[in-house]
């Protein structure tokens, strides 16, 4: 009837709360947070700065620079995205190119960057998802490290990580997206 607490739960929510929220973490910056309806799932490119969005609506290509959409496909259904295999097929600059994408139909991106930095995601407050981003190999579970990591996002996140290159980062709901890039 009553649920007895769990002292480990208690020290790692304690342990969450000690890191601040922000909008970028250092060397970093926001580039975009355009609004997406139906997000279902992202990709990056490899052959260029672009990420891939699949929504119900279609498909856009962003240019992860600037955060611009640079090409946009209204086709709802089609063989461009291949659910099971979790690729989609590029347009516009990256027509060519088939996209490995995760979101609410699996997969995953990379979860570390090529200088140490990291992102964890944490649910101390289930069903909300809060992203953190860590640097220097450092952890948000871990005591101490509080001052390395920050706070980046807080929602039900539908996909989220590093691109292929390292530069860029991205986490989505169901609605939007943030972008950022590194400086």
């Amino acid at each position: 009837m009553f649920k007895k607490k769990d002292p480990n739960l208690e020290r790692l929510k304690n342990l969450l709360s000690k890191i601040e929220e922000a909008e970028s973490p250092s060397g970093w910056e926001k580039v975009a947070s355009p609004s997406v309806g139906g997000l279902t799932d992202l990709g990056f490119s490899r052959q260029g700065p672009y990420l891939i969005v699949i929504s119900s609506q279609g498909r856009g290509l962003f240019n992860c620079e600037t955060g611009e959409r640079v090409s946009r496909d209204y086709e709802e259904y089609g063989d461009w995205f291949n659910e099971r295999d979790l690729t989609c097929k590029g347009i516009g600059p990256v027509e060519s190119e088939l996209i490995q994408t995760c979101g609410i139909h699996g997969g995953g991106l990379p979860h570390s960057g090529a200088t140490g930095e990291s992102i964890e995601v944490h649910a101390p407050n289930w069903p909300e998802y809060d992203l953190y981003f860590c640097s220097e190999y450092k952890s948000a579970l871990i005591d101490g490290h509080a001052s390395y990591c920050k706070k980046i996002d807080s929602e039900h996140l539908r996909a989220y990580g590093f691109s292929w290159c390292g530069n860029f980062l991205v986490s989505a709901v169901g609605s939007d997206f943030n972008l950022w890039k590194k400086l």
